[in-house]
Protein backbone atom coordinates (compact mmCIF):
# COMPACT_ATOMS: atom_id res chain seq x y z
CA UNK A 1 0.00 0.00 0.00
CA UNK A 2 1.30 3.38 -1.29
CA UNK A 3 2.44 5.80 1.81
CA UNK A 4 0.11 9.47 1.99
CA UNK A 5 3.34 11.13 1.08
CA UNK A 6 3.91 8.80 -2.15
CA UNK A 7 -0.01 9.50 -3.00
CA UNK A 8 0.70 13.10 -2.75
CA UNK A 9 3.96 12.94 -4.67
CA UNK A 10 2.23 11.76 -7.58
CA UNK A 11 -0.68 14.11 -7.80
CA UNK A 12 2.01 16.65 -7.52
CA UNK A 13 3.79 15.15 -10.36
CA UNK A 14 1.18 15.47 -12.82
CA UNK A 15 -0.05 19.05 -11.32
CA UNK A 16 2.88 20.22 -12.42
CA UNK A 17 2.72 18.83 -16.18
CA UNK A 18 -0.87 19.34 -16.50
CA UNK A 19 -1.43 22.76 -14.38
CA UNK A 20 1.64 23.87 -12.80
CA UNK A 21 3.94 24.89 -15.81
CA UNK A 22 1.66 25.67 -18.67
CA UNK A 23 2.98 28.68 -20.24
CA UNK A 24 -0.42 30.72 -19.69
CA UNK A 25 -2.51 31.15 -16.56
CA UNK A 26 -6.06 31.55 -16.47
CA UNK A 27 -5.53 35.30 -17.41
CA UNK A 28 -3.50 34.44 -20.34
CA UNK A 29 -0.64 35.91 -18.24
CA UNK A 30 2.52 33.88 -19.84
CA UNK A 31 3.10 31.86 -17.06
CA UNK A 32 7.26 31.41 -17.49
CA UNK A 33 7.16 35.03 -18.18
CA UNK A 34 7.81 38.36 -17.08
CA UNK A 35 5.01 40.47 -16.36
CA UNK A 36 3.83 43.10 -19.07
CA UNK A 37 5.47 46.09 -17.04
CA UNK A 38 4.14 49.38 -17.44
CA UNK A 39 6.34 51.19 -19.16
CA UNK A 40 6.55 55.06 -18.80
CA UNK A 41 8.75 56.54 -21.35
CA UNK A 42 10.08 59.77 -21.51
CA UNK A 43 12.27 61.41 -24.54
CA UNK A 44 14.43 64.25 -23.72
CA UNK A 45 11.71 66.33 -25.57
CA UNK A 46 8.84 64.75 -23.18
CA UNK A 47 7.93 65.77 -19.62
CA UNK A 48 5.70 63.95 -17.79
CA UNK A 49 2.28 65.04 -17.00
CA UNK A 50 -0.50 64.15 -14.13
CA UNK A 51 -2.48 61.36 -14.97
CA UNK A 52 -6.27 61.72 -16.75
CA UNK A 53 -9.20 59.87 -17.38
CA UNK A 54 -10.95 61.91 -19.78
CA UNK A 55 -11.91 60.51 -23.02
CA UNK A 56 -10.11 61.14 -26.22
CA UNK A 57 -11.11 64.04 -28.30
CA UNK A 58 -11.33 65.41 -31.97
CA UNK A 59 -8.30 67.17 -33.15
CA UNK A 60 -4.59 67.41 -33.33
CA UNK A 61 -3.12 65.57 -30.27
CA UNK A 62 0.49 65.22 -28.57
CA UNK A 63 2.66 63.08 -27.34
CA UNK A 64 1.99 63.91 -23.84
CA UNK A 65 -1.75 62.98 -24.77
CA UNK A 66 -1.16 59.72 -25.75
CA UNK A 67 1.33 58.99 -22.35
CA UNK A 68 -1.08 60.80 -20.16
CA UNK A 69 -3.48 58.00 -21.26
CA UNK A 70 -1.27 55.48 -21.13
CA UNK A 71 0.47 55.69 -18.15
CA UNK A 72 -3.11 55.96 -16.55
CA UNK A 73 -3.70 52.36 -17.96
CA UNK A 74 -6.29 53.38 -20.30
CA UNK A 75 -4.67 51.77 -23.35
CA UNK A 76 -7.55 51.47 -25.59
CA UNK A 77 -7.58 55.50 -25.90
CA UNK A 78 -3.97 55.79 -26.06
CA UNK A 79 -3.78 53.70 -28.77
CA UNK A 80 -6.00 55.86 -30.77
CA UNK A 81 -4.17 58.73 -29.95
CA UNK A 82 -1.18 57.43 -30.94
CA UNK A 83 -2.30 56.67 -34.31
CA UNK A 84 -3.64 60.03 -34.97
CA UNK A 85 -0.65 61.36 -33.39
CA UNK A 86 1.63 59.03 -35.79
CA UNK A 87 -0.58 60.28 -38.62
CA UNK A 88 0.43 63.96 -37.66
CA UNK A 89 4.15 62.38 -37.15
CA UNK A 90 5.30 59.76 -39.35
CA UNK A 91 8.75 60.32 -38.55
CA UNK A 92 8.59 60.14 -35.06
CA UNK A 93 10.07 56.58 -34.28
CA UNK A 94 8.62 57.02 -30.44
CA UNK A 95 5.10 57.81 -31.64
CA UNK A 96 5.08 54.52 -33.11
CA UNK A 97 6.75 52.64 -30.29
CA UNK A 98 4.24 53.96 -27.87
CA UNK A 99 1.25 52.88 -30.75
CA UNK A 100 2.87 49.65 -30.67
CA UNK A 101 2.83 49.16 -26.77
CA UNK A 102 -0.49 50.70 -26.39
CA UNK A 103 -1.76 48.18 -28.97
CA UNK A 104 -0.07 45.60 -27.60
CA UNK A 105 -1.63 46.11 -23.76
CA UNK A 106 -5.12 46.33 -25.60
CA UNK A 107 -4.67 42.92 -26.82
CA UNK A 108 -4.40 43.81 -30.38
CA UNK A 109 -0.87 42.12 -31.45
CA UNK A 110 -1.08 42.55 -35.17
CA UNK A 111 -1.59 46.38 -34.83
CA UNK A 112 0.95 46.45 -32.11
CA UNK A 113 3.28 44.27 -34.45
CA UNK A 114 3.12 46.83 -37.54
CA UNK A 115 3.80 49.77 -35.34
CA UNK A 116 6.59 48.30 -33.86
CA UNK A 117 7.82 47.15 -37.46
CA UNK A 118 7.15 50.74 -38.63
CA UNK A 119 9.40 52.24 -35.61
CA UNK A 120 12.38 50.36 -36.51
CA UNK A 121 12.08 51.32 -40.18
CA UNK A 122 12.66 54.81 -38.68
CA UNK A 123 15.45 53.82 -36.67
CA UNK A 124 16.68 50.08 -37.03
CA UNK A 125 18.38 50.37 -33.58
CA UNK A 126 15.33 51.73 -31.55
CA UNK A 127 16.34 49.19 -28.89
CA UNK A 128 13.02 49.38 -27.31
CA UNK A 129 10.82 48.21 -30.02
CA UNK A 130 12.88 45.57 -30.72
CA UNK A 131 12.45 44.45 -27.19
CA UNK A 132 8.82 45.19 -27.51
CA UNK A 133 8.35 43.39 -30.71
CA UNK A 134 10.14 40.50 -29.19
CA UNK A 135 7.02 40.19 -26.67
CA UNK A 136 4.42 40.48 -29.34
CA UNK A 137 6.23 37.88 -31.16
CA UNK A 138 6.64 35.89 -28.20
CA UNK A 139 2.75 36.18 -27.34
CA UNK A 140 2.15 34.93 -30.84
CA UNK A 141 4.42 31.97 -30.28
CA UNK A 142 6.44 33.04 -33.04
CA UNK A 143 10.07 31.87 -31.82
CA UNK A 144 12.25 32.01 -34.31
CA UNK A 145 11.02 35.32 -35.66
CA UNK A 146 11.44 36.26 -31.86
CA UNK A 147 15.23 35.20 -32.13
CA UNK A 148 15.78 37.20 -35.24
CA UNK A 149 14.94 40.50 -33.27
CA UNK A 150 16.05 39.60 -29.83
CA UNK A 151 19.65 38.88 -31.51
CA UNK A 152 19.78 42.35 -33.43
CA UNK A 153 18.92 43.94 -29.31
CA UNK A 154 21.87 42.11 -28.18
CA UNK A 155 24.16 42.99 -30.60
CA UNK A 156 22.64 46.59 -29.88
CA UNK A 157 23.31 46.15 -26.23
CA UNK A 158 24.81 42.89 -24.61
CA UNK A 159 24.68 43.77 -21.27
CA UNK A 160 20.44 44.14 -21.25
CA UNK A 161 18.67 41.44 -18.51
CA UNK A 162 15.34 41.96 -20.62
CA UNK A 163 17.08 40.78 -23.83
CA UNK A 164 18.29 37.56 -22.06
CA UNK A 165 15.26 37.15 -20.08
CA UNK A 166 13.35 36.94 -23.20
CA UNK A 167 15.66 35.08 -25.19
CA UNK A 168 14.88 32.56 -22.44
CA UNK A 169 11.46 32.77 -23.13
CA UNK A 170 12.38 32.18 -26.62
CA UNK A 171 14.53 28.86 -26.28
CA UNK A 172 12.07 27.55 -23.44
CA UNK A 173 9.14 27.69 -26.34
CA UNK A 174 11.77 26.22 -28.75
CA UNK A 175 12.06 23.36 -26.38
CA UNK A 176 16.16 24.02 -25.88
CA UNK A 177 16.05 23.56 -22.19
CA UNK A 178 19.93 24.22 -21.72
CA UNK A 179 19.89 27.45 -23.71
CA UNK A 180 16.85 28.70 -21.62
CA UNK A 181 18.42 27.82 -18.40
CA UNK A 182 21.79 29.49 -19.49
CA UNK A 183 19.84 32.65 -20.78
CA UNK A 184 18.10 33.34 -17.57
CA UNK A 185 21.19 32.76 -15.48
CA UNK A 186 22.91 35.29 -17.81
CA UNK A 187 19.73 37.93 -16.91
CA UNK A 188 20.51 37.14 -12.93
CA UNK A 189 23.73 37.76 -13.52
CA UNK A 190 23.14 40.97 -15.33
CA UNK A 191 20.65 41.84 -12.64
CA UNK A 192 20.35 40.17 -9.26
CA UNK A 193 17.05 42.07 -8.72
CA UNK A 194 15.20 40.58 -11.87
CA UNK A 195 12.47 38.56 -10.42
CA UNK A 196 11.08 37.17 -13.59
CA UNK A 197 14.22 35.62 -14.40
CA UNK A 198 13.73 33.51 -11.20
CA UNK A 199 10.84 32.47 -11.14
CA UNK A 200 11.44 31.52 -14.94
CA UNK A 201 14.50 29.52 -14.23
CA UNK A 202 13.00 27.74 -11.33
CA UNK A 203 10.41 26.18 -12.77
CA UNK A 204 12.36 25.10 -15.81
CA UNK A 205 14.48 23.25 -13.11
CA UNK A 206 11.48 22.27 -11.55
CA UNK A 207 10.39 20.56 -14.68
CA UNK A 208 13.56 18.68 -14.66
CA UNK A 209 12.92 17.17 -11.65
CA UNK A 210 15.71 19.33 -10.22
CA UNK A 211 13.81 20.62 -7.09
CA UNK A 212 16.96 21.34 -4.68
CA UNK A 213 18.56 23.51 -7.60
CA UNK A 214 14.80 25.15 -8.48
CA UNK A 215 13.68 25.90 -4.73
CA UNK A 216 16.45 29.11 -4.16
CA UNK A 217 15.24 30.93 -7.21
CA UNK A 218 12.10 30.42 -6.52
CA UNK A 219 12.22 32.25 -2.94
CA UNK A 220 14.40 34.85 -4.47
CA UNK A 221 11.37 35.73 -6.37
CA UNK A 222 9.36 35.37 -4.04
CA UNK A 223 11.71 37.62 -1.76
CA UNK A 224 11.67 40.21 -4.02
CA UNK A 225 8.20 40.60 -5.10
CA UNK A 226 5.58 38.84 -2.62
CA UNK A 227 2.69 39.92 -3.95
CA UNK A 228 2.80 38.21 -7.12
CA UNK A 229 0.30 35.17 -6.96
CA UNK A 230 2.00 33.62 -9.41
CA UNK A 231 5.84 33.34 -7.96
CA UNK A 232 4.12 32.31 -4.42
CA UNK A 233 2.20 28.95 -5.96
CA UNK A 234 5.26 27.93 -7.99
CA UNK A 235 7.45 28.13 -4.62
CA UNK A 236 4.45 26.00 -3.35
CA UNK A 237 5.11 23.52 -5.55
CA UNK A 238 8.49 23.31 -4.96
CA UNK A 239 8.28 23.21 -1.68
CA UNK A 240 5.78 20.33 -1.67
CA UNK A 241 7.74 18.78 -3.96
CA UNK A 242 10.54 18.64 -0.99
CA UNK A 243 7.76 17.00 1.92
CA UNK A 244 7.31 20.65 2.97
CA UNK A 245 3.74 20.21 3.39
CA UNK A 246 3.25 23.12 5.69
CA UNK A 247 5.62 25.22 4.02
CA UNK A 248 3.76 24.79 0.95
CA UNK A 249 0.39 25.39 2.63
CA UNK A 250 1.74 28.93 3.79
CA UNK A 251 2.94 29.74 0.20
CA UNK A 252 -0.27 29.23 -1.21
CA UNK A 253 -1.92 30.58 1.04
CA UNK A 254 0.44 34.09 0.26
CA UNK A 255 -1.02 33.51 -2.92
CA UNK A 256 -5.05 33.35 -2.45
CA UNK A 257 -3.73 36.94 -0.40
CA UNK A 258 -2.60 38.04 -3.10
CA UNK A 259 -4.82 36.85 -5.91
CA UNK A 260 -8.24 35.31 -3.72
CA UNK A 261 -9.77 34.11 -7.36
CA UNK A 262 -6.15 32.03 -7.82
CA UNK A 263 -7.92 28.85 -8.87
CA UNK A 264 -4.82 26.94 -9.02
CA UNK A 265 -3.11 28.24 -5.69
CA UNK A 266 -7.20 27.40 -4.06
CA UNK A 267 -6.36 23.89 -5.57
CA UNK A 268 -2.79 23.44 -4.54
CA UNK A 269 -4.13 24.25 -0.98
CA UNK A 270 -7.09 22.00 -0.83
CA UNK A 271 -4.70 19.23 -1.68
CA UNK A 272 -1.31 20.09 0.78
CA UNK A 273 -4.08 20.67 3.70
CA UNK A 274 -5.50 17.21 3.35
CA UNK A 275 -2.08 15.77 3.88
CA UNK A 276 -1.12 14.49 7.35
CA UNK A 277 2.43 15.12 7.38
CA UNK A 278 5.15 14.97 9.91
CA UNK A 279 6.48 17.51 12.00
CA UNK A 280 8.99 19.39 9.49
CA UNK A 281 11.75 21.65 10.56
CA UNK A 282 10.84 25.61 9.68
CA UNK A 283 10.78 26.94 5.99
CA UNK A 284 14.00 29.82 6.27
CA UNK A 285 12.43 31.46 3.40
CA UNK A 286 15.77 34.42 3.52
CA UNK A 287 18.45 31.79 4.07
CA UNK A 288 17.08 29.51 0.87
CA UNK A 289 16.81 33.03 -1.03
CA UNK A 290 20.13 33.81 0.32
CA UNK A 291 21.86 31.28 -1.77
CA UNK A 292 21.13 32.87 -5.04
CA UNK A 293 22.43 36.43 -4.14
CA UNK A 294 25.75 34.60 -2.89
CA UNK A 295 25.75 32.85 -6.05
CA UNK A 296 25.55 36.09 -8.25
CA UNK A 297 28.10 38.31 -5.77
CA UNK A 298 30.36 35.23 -6.41
CA UNK A 299 30.56 35.16 -9.60
CA UNK A 300 30.30 38.87 -10.45
CA UNK A 301 33.94 38.52 -8.04
CA UNK A 302 35.18 35.88 -10.39
CA UNK A 303 34.31 38.03 -13.23
CA UNK A 304 35.01 41.58 -13.21
CA UNK A 305 34.29 44.21 -15.72
CA UNK A 306 36.43 44.65 -17.93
Amino acid sequence: MRTSKQITMTVLAATLVAAGCSKKDETYQPRTAESQPTVRVTPASITDVPHSTQPVVPGPVTFADGETAYNAGNYADATKIFEQYTAQKPENAWGHFMLGLSAWKSGDLQKAETALEDSLRIDPEHLKSLVNLSRVLLDQRRFDDALVRLTEAGKIDPNSADVQRLLGRTYSGQGKTDDAISAYRAAIMLDNGDAWSMNNLGLLLLEQGRTDDALPFLARAVQLKKDVAMFQNNLGMALEHTGRYTAAATAYHNALAADPKYAKAEKNLTRVEAVKSPSEEPFNLEAVAGRVVEQTQHAAVETPNQ
